[in-house]
């Protein structure tokens, strides 16, 4: 466990080893959370393909992909005009 120490701007910095082993850099995004007497901080880890790390969730609402789905109601659209 690190002890950390808040500056006067109630700022704290990390480790450098813990946020090698997390992956924080600069300009990385993290949450703070509290649990009782705890402060929780995690990275945020961005999604990089969300439609597919939603697909499953709601098995009754959707039975099949939700790209496979969408490709097929834009090859179905029609052209203004025609």
């Amino acid at each position: 466990m690190a002890e950390l120490v808040v500056d006067e701007k109630h700022r704290i910095t990390l480790p450098g080893e813990l946020r090698k082993r997390l992956g924080i850099r600069c300009g990385s995004l993290v949450e703070a959370e509290q649990r009782g007497g705890e402060i929780v901080i995690r990275p945020l880890v961005p999604v990089r393909k969300p439609t597919e790390a939603i697909w499953g969730l709601a098995r009754d609402a959707a039975e099949e992909n939700p790209k496979n789905g969408a490709r097929r109601a834009v090859a179905r659209r029609t052209r203004l005009g025609k």
